[in-house]
């Protein structure tokens, strides 16, 4: 993506490493509410296969290609700021937020659905018209008669207060791609001088319907929020006496409705806004209007509870990380777009709604290893579309992590599927893209992958270490794959290719890291400064490249770690200071999840939860550590931070490792004692499928229940102790089971182990106490602020708690 990257701080100038961020009340987070990382979130609604969306802004305003609903409370039109939402059961992407105001409890309940509305759960599908449905329940809770003010109101856009040409925090339209797969989003682009209409039930620009309102009880009306001189005008800017001219930041159409209420008392009000304007009288807004606002709200919900039921399930005794996990899912369904017949993946459908080559390989890698093979397969084939001319797969210039990613994803769906249809769409692209492989080695001066200069993720130009990382990863997809086929000339040819590659850039890599002090660096040819954290990442993860232990690995891991901020990875530019980076953590703790440090897994684990929103949404970058707690551009929800959590909670969960295939490589002390259970059903993996239910039997006793439906056996199961627990003995299927140094190590067809431990230390975590804790270190940073300015740059000493 379009991101200015980074991580290693090392060299960076002292001003870069110095830069200090403006904080935030620390009264935004209400006591009693869920908490939401963001001081100014944003979500989504819309509908899976959909090619565009809706964000739901920072206020709570939806705002789309064609403009902004906004809302006001209260009887002077107070603009709402509903920073505090949830979604239904925890996924489902109806998002509920409530205000109040003057004793008035405003609910706001906002989805989108397809009208006429489908009955059948069908992934497939291609939808049409889409309508943004919201629900505005007024209540008075009190003993005393009260009235409720809502007013409602339509704009192009929010103001601007940065640089960019863009309001504060939505995303850039209208924008058309030049090929499928590009940045786009539909719309069109301000004019001050279009017409409106408000009446009848309608907002009209240009005689097509922004939102429908409703009429009962009879609402006031009028063209604009306010009126000159307070007069009361024309409901039709045809009508004035002069040509009516907005900014783009005017508010046109505006609705108020005055309900007074009893104690007691509910009233709600349905409003509808298409998500691509309508004509009035045209079939099109006839269905919005039909549309059962229950029947299309029922709909969305079992739609997502069947989508969510196809795949893998995973029970810990701890709602926030099951909860991301399902909503993870629905994020990346989001972001699927259906274009020409083509499923095309994007990493949003905001700032990022574009294809690229090095998030969909992992959102694929999500899929398959989490119950959605068919889904990964369909993305995985788009990924032919970015193949060029000569061989390369790239899908942005000069990014040649996406050659790699490309060919390990095809061999990676391969291995889970074992799809021989797909192995044999893929492989002439497969055998095209090698030959370009050695033909670029060839060339380049240090026969790697060649050298680039993007400043992006790395920030740096040279040959970038994570690019020949996941190369080697490509390589060994493709291997497996001629194997496959029975393509054995090519898998030798393939097989010299990987081991003279791997000889090169390994004596590559051995000079840089001497040079570096032990680390792993981004670049392997840069100057002084040698890029900041990224593609050196991935040793270990999605493919054992290094050996997990090797001692470059162990530095570069303490490496980032030192520079934590938040108990997550940080991101610099030079002469940009630090930022922190969400999801680019979870490269480090998948890497700790393969060498066994479970305990500093969890820690981090944590740390990711509680950097996302009320509705689970993880970001990207761009917020300062201990700072305003704003993205300020870089909009969540983030669909790579969603596939990288679930791939990582899988794998906490059942991993492969060779041969072998790993249980419960880390589990919280939170998920383990007396009436809990941890429960993961439909778990696809190289072998075939598997479930399994372990919980406490007594004091100092546990059992763990397991039906597995191999296809082919592992050579053993692994099940991880946690080091939260000291292993007394074990027994599978009644036989006795000694401990190795990684676990137990069970027959393939075990299907009952009990479990005699007892407690080693005491320790604490869990997601509400990392996040009270970190509340409590952020109001002392926040006094010191208020004290001397200097809250935000102070040293960082917050650990997640034990």
């Amino acid at each position: 993506m379009s991101r200015r990257t980074a991580l290693c701080l090392v060299l960076l100038p002292a001003s870069a490493m110095l830069a200090k961020a403006q904080m935030v009340s620390p009264e935004i987070d209400l006591p009693g509410s869920p908490f939401s990382y963001f001081s100014k979130p944003v979500d989504v609604i819309g509908v899976m296969n959909a090619p565009s969306a809706t964000e739901i802004t920072p206020e709570g305003f939806l705002y789309s290609g064609y403009g902004e609903l906004m809302f006001f409370t209260g009887p002077e039109q107070t603009p709402l700021v509903e920073r505090i939402r949830t979604l239904k059961d925890g996924y489902v992407p109806i998002i509920e937020g409530t205000v109040r105001q003057l004793g008035i409890d405003y609910t706001f309940t906002t989805f989108a659905a397809e009208v006429p509305v489908q009955t059948a759960v069908d992934p497939d599908h291609a939808p049409g018209q889409i309508v943004n449905f919201v629900r505005v329940t007024l209540h008075n809770p009190g003993t005393t008669p009260r009235a409720a003010f809502l007013t409602t109101a339509m704009r192009y856009q929010a103001p601007q207060t940065t640089t960019e040409a863009l309001a504060d925090n939505r995303f850039r339209r209208p924008v058309t791609a030049e090929r499928v797969g590009d940045y786009q989003q539909p719309g069109e682009a301000f004019d001050p001088k279009w017409s409106y209409r408000i009446g009848d039930g309608a907002c009209e620009r240009q005689d097509r319907v922004l939102y429908f309102y409703p009429q009962k009880p009879r609402p006031e009306l009028a063209l604009t929020l306010h009126t000159h001189y307070n007069r009361v005008g024309p409901l039709d800017s045809d009508k004035l006496s002069g040509k009516m001219e907005l900014t783009p930041a005017t508010p046109a159409c505006r609705v108020s409705y005055t309900v007074p209420l009893k104690p007691g008392e509910t009233v709600t009000l349905d409003l509808r806004m298409p998500l691509i304007p309508v004509k009035q009288g045209s079939p099109e807004a006839q269905q919005a209007l039909a549309a059962s606002y229950d029947v299309a709200y029922q709909h969305t919900v079992d739609y997502w509870h069947a989508m969510i039921a196809r795949g893998m399930g995973i029970n810990v005794p701890e709602a926030k990380a099951v909860d991301t996990f399902r909503a993870s899912l629905m994020y990346d369904l989001l972001y699927r777009n259906m274009v020409d017949g083509q499923y095309v993946q994007t990493a949003s459908q905001f700032q990022y709604h574009r294809f690229y080559l090095r998030d969909s390989a992992d959102y694929m890698r999500m899929y398959d290893a989490t119950g959605y093979a068919d889904i990964g397969g369909q993305i995985a084939r788009f990924f032919l579309t970015r193949q060029q001319p000569d061989g390369n797969f790239l899908s942005q210039p000069q990014q040649y992590d996406g050659w790699g990613e490309a060919l390990w994803a095809f061999g990676e769906h391969f291995r889970r599927t074992r799809d021989m249809d797909f192995a044999r769409l893929v492989y002439p692209h497969v055998v095209k893209a090698v030959d370009w492989l050695i033909a670029a080695r060839m060339k380049d001066p240090l026969h790697v992958m060649p050298a680039s200069d993007v400043r992006d993720n790395e920030y740096v130009a040279g040959h970038l270490t994570g690019y020949n990382f996941l190369a080697l990863d490509g390589l060994q997809g493709a291997i497996t794959l001629a194997h496959a086929l029975g393509h054995e000339d090519d898998a030798a040819r393939f097989q010299h290719e990987y081991d003279d590659y791997r000889a090169t850039f390994f004596a590559l890599l051995s000079k840089a890291s001497k040079e570096e002090g032990g680390i792993i660096p981004p670049s392997l040819d840069a100057g002084a400064w040698k890029g900041t954290d990224w593609g050196n990442l991935l040793s270990v993860t999605p493919e054992p490249v290094l050996d997990p232990f090797d001692p470059r690995v162990t530095a570069t891991l303490h490496s980032t770690q030192a520079r934590y901020q938040e108990g997550i990875t940080t991101y610099a530019e030079p002469d940009d200071g630090i930022f922190l980076h969400h999801y680019l953590t979870i490269k480090n703790t998948l890497t700790e999840l393969v060498r066994g440090e479970d305990h500093q897994a969890i820690r981090e684990l944590y740390a990711e939860l509680l950097h996302t929103s009320s509705t689970q949404a993880g970001f990207e970058y761009a917020i300062r550590p201990w700072g305003s707690r704003d993205f300020e551009g870089n909009l969540s929800p983030h669909g790579w931070f969603a596939a990288d959590y679930r791939n990582l909670l899988r794998n906490m969960m059942v991993r492969e490792q060779g041969d072998s295939l790993h249980l419960l490589s880390a589990v919280s002390p939170e998920w383990i004692g007396a009436g809990k259970e941890i429960r993961v059903t439909h778990a696809p993996t190289y072998f075939g499928s598997l479930d399994f239910t372990l919980r406490e039997t007594g004091a100092n006793t546990a059992e763990l229940t397991i039906e597995s439906a191999f296809t082919h056996a592992p050579e053993a199961l692994v099940l991880h102790i946690p080091w939260f627990r000291k292993l007394d003995s074990a027994t599978a299927d009644g036989v006795a089971v000694q401990a190795e140094a990684d676990g137990l190590h069970l027959p393939a067809g075990t299907r009952v182990v009990r479990l005699k431990w007892q407690a080693a230390g005491d320790p604490h975590m869990s997601y509400e106490r990392t996040v009270e804790s970190w509340k409590q270190e952020y109001q002392r940073r926040w006094n010191l602020f208020l004290t001397d300015g200097q809250g935000s740059s102070m040293p960082d000493t917050w650990r997640v708690p034990e």
